[in-house]
């Protein structure tokens, strides 16, 4: 069995997105440069961190917010090409699209989700790559054994910030080794308690 791991790229001050997120402006305003590592900047290094992030990982988690303001802009297929677990409220059919990806909703809670994306991962890992919201929830909850964080030297201002109203009894992290790069300081944890 893989790893619960979680993939986000933050700003200096905080933030994994700008202000005024919304459908159509998933990112927030100005969020989107939080990315640029990925694509526009992208070194080697960058490179290898996104190719073994997508290779290590069979099933992705995420919260129902970052569902709703990403579908649309990720079109179809979708990057993901692996299937999605979405917790939510909302009971919804199953959603298939091309590439491999479908959208599975789960209201049972993060742990049925959580069961549920082990299960289609197989011997991979388990990706909670968003939002803010679900990362603390399993955080929280003893559920993720893995943060990478990938700093980016830029400053929001505003936004969702990814520890917000976080208390961080009980939660211990491990730096592990990590990569600097042009574009981003791409930082590691192991998730333990103390």
């Amino acid at each position: 069995m893989g790893k619960v791991t979680s993939n986000i790229s933050m700003s200096l001050d905080g933030f994994i997105t700008g202000p005024n997120v919304g459908v159509g402006n998933g990112l927030g305003d100005g969020g989107e440069r939080l990315h640029d590592w990925m694509f526009d900047a992208k070194t080697e290094a960058d490179a290898a961190i996104v190719d073994e992030m997508y290779a290590s990982t069979g099933a992705v988690l995420m919260g129902k917010g970052m569902f709703d303001v990403g579908f649309e802009p990720w079109g179809d297929p979708p990057p993901f090409h692996m299937p999605v677990f979405v917790v939510t409220h909302e009971e919804r059919a199953p959603l298939p699209m091309q590439g491999g990806t479908t959208y599975t909703f789960v209201t049972d809670g993060i742990e049925a989700a959580l069961d549920l994306a082990r299960a289609a991962a197989g011997d991979k890992n388990v990706g909670v790559w968003g939002g803010a919201n679900i990362m603390m929830q399993y955080l929280k909850a003893g559920l993720l054994d893995e943060m990478q964080i990938h700093l980016i030297p830029l400053l929001l201002g505003g936004g969702v910030r990814l520890f917000e109203g976080l208390d961080p009894g009980g939660i211990e992290l491990r730096r592990t080794p990590s990569i600097e790069t042009p574009s981003a300081s791409h930082l590691r944890f192991e998730v333990g308690a103390r």
